[in-house]
């Protein structure tokens, strides 16, 4: 139960480090400095590498998405614009484009 206890204080520790934008090098060496020892450091070290990996698979989830609206936007756009015969530019090669990339970004950030 104590070992719980120090994991979980070591734990508020490195999240409220990760909070301030500091890297795992800082991390790992402010953990030393309260006297972690190696086990508990790398069980605290997974959590956080798990913490991270969490926000970036957010984040990237959100490009995704934003990509694939951007995509379908192009595609209705063009169906609607060829109907009245507009120029199709725009819609086929602009959203296209921007949403191909946001979402190639979307998906590198969650499997990088």
């Amino acid at each position: 139960m104590e070992h719980n206890l120090s994991i979980n204080s070591y734990l508020n520790t490195a999240k409220s480090l990760i909070e301030q934008g500091r890297d795992n090098a800082f991390i790992e060496t402010q953990l030393l400095q309260q006297g972690a020892d190696q086990t508990t450091l790398s069980e605290v070290l997974l959590q956080v590498k798990r913490i991270r990996n969490a926000k970036r698979t957010q984040n990237g989830s959100m490009l995704v998405l934003l990509g694939v609206v951007l995509l379908g936007m192009g595609f209705v756009s063009c169906i609607f614009l060829s109907g009245t015969g507009a120029s199709l530019d725009f819609a086929l090669y602009g959203l296209t484009a921007i949403g191909a990339v946001i979402l190639i970004a979307g998906l590198a950030m969650i499997f990088h």
